[in-house]
């Protein structure tokens, strides 16, 4: 019996880690069915955190009543310097910036400041996850900051969700993309997104839509990132759209996002 039990072991156990310590989840719903690998397991989010904090940020504008236009004041020496934001060479001491560009710059660029400026003037993490709790999503936990992430990189880890919760939260944004201006928006930025090619994109027809968000870690010794990330809607030439969410922390590549979400989307159910 404790044969067979380790047998058992063994072979779920190559499905999920191999030699260098990979560590794989995935989700994906088709046709009503929802099939992955490591459900319900915590992964950290990285810049797909970016995702949910967008659609907090649309409820905050239409509660406030604030327009996708109006301008903040950026000040360049409150932004952090040695950090992956674009919007830093746009200016020198300050400048004004619309909420649509903030929005623009965090989720197709992943600009860090602008993610913290929208922390800043919306809410914090906490209120971004209380948002998304009362959406009825609980596995989906958002406590840091990116400034404080890239301080103590182990951080990313208190930003995590689980496959299953992002596939569900990705479903509901299908849903409801078209409620407002702003989540229309956000769903167009996204639809237009050109980073990540080599992951969800790289496995549906060039003729497919993939409306997504990335997520990278911070670099370990070896060079590779400490995770890799990608979820999104795929909407394909018959209309059907695939929620699916890919979460890899320890990659043994940079194209292991595609390798899971090809064998997720080719899984008969």
């Amino acid at each position: 019996m404790l044969r067979i039990l380790i047998i058992i072991f063994a072979l779920v156990s190559t499905t999920t880690v191999d030699a260098q310590n990979e560590v794989v989840g995935g989700c994906v719903k088709k046709g009503g069915m929802e099939s992955g690998i490591n459900t319900t397991s915590r992964f950290p989010m990285y810049s797909v955190m970016k995702f949910p904090q967008a659609l907090y940020v649309a409820d905050y504008l239409i509660r406030n009543n604030i327009d996708l236009n109006t301008e903040v004041i950026a000040r360049k020496d409150k932004l952090m310097q040695d950090t992956w934001s674009p919007m830093l060479n746009t200016f020198e001491e300050q400048r004004t910036i619309t909420y649509s560009e903030l929005l623009a710059l965090s989720l197709q660029q992943s600009d860090n400041n602008a993610c913290d400026i929208l922390f800043e003037r919306c809410g914090g993490p906490r209120a971004v996850e209380k948002y998304i709790r009362k959406l009825g999503f609980k596995d989906i936990c958002i406590q840091k900051t990116e400034k404080q992430m890239h301080a103590t990189p182990a951080l990313s880890n208190k930003n995590w969700c689980t496959p299953q919760s992002m596939v569900a939260l990705l479903e509901w944004f299908t849903a409801h993309h078209n409620d407002n201006e702003p989540l229309r928006y956000i769903w167009k930025l996204m639809e237009e997104c050109q980073t990540g090619g080599d992951r969800l994109p790289a496995v549906v027809p060039n003729s497919a839509k993939v409306v997504h968000k990335t997520g990278t870690g911070y670099p370990l010794p070896s060079g590779l990132p400490s995770g890799i990330c990608d979820v999104g809607i795929i909407i394909l030439d018959n209309g059907q759209q695939l929620p699916i969410a890919v979460f890899i922390t320890t990659p043994s590549s940079q194209s292991r996002i595609s390798d899971v979400a090809k064998q997720l989307l080719n899984n008969k159910q």
